[in-house]
């Protein structure tokens, strides 16, 4: 079956969507989604290649999910996993070249970049700033 044809039947019907009063786009809490909205173009249960960013569970960098292609009716063997966390440039980049060399959704290549950006952005540790010491009174 197609994803446009799949993307029909359950667009209405899917249980990861939600709807609220006056928004005009839903969400979508899909596992793998990118950008969290209710669209064809981000679903990942329709599509038979998806690549997503996930936190890492110690704080380093992020994970890189690939759905395969070979694989989509066994779902458990389905999916990828790679832990990226060799500095943020060198794994933005590494990103970039999977999108756009790798075969994987070259028109998701801006939502996965800016997830993988604001998860890097997080993890970094904020050092705050001390106090300067009072002057003495003479």
């Amino acid at each position: 079956m197609s994803a446009q044809l799949q993307w029909m039947i359950t667009r209405n019907t899917s249980s990861f969507a939600m709807k609220k009063r006056n928004v005009n786009q839903p969400f979508n809490t899909e596992p793998l989604h990118l950008t969290n909205r209710h669209s064809y173009k981000f679903n990942t249960m329709i599509h038979r290649n998806v690549i997503a960013v996930e936190p890492s569970k110690d704080k380093n960098g992020f994970i890189m999910v690939q759905k395969r292609k070979n694989k989509t009716f066994k779902p458990r063997e389905s999916l990828v996993r790679t832990h990226l966390k060799s500095g943020p440039r060198h794994t933005l980049a590494k990103l970039r070249n999977v999108c756009t060399k790798g075969g994987y959704r070259k028109d998701c290549k801006s939502a996965a970049l800016k997830r993988a950006s604001a998860l890097i952005r997080a993890d970094k540790v904020r050092v705050s700033k001390k106090a300067k010491p009072a002057k003495k009174a003479e």
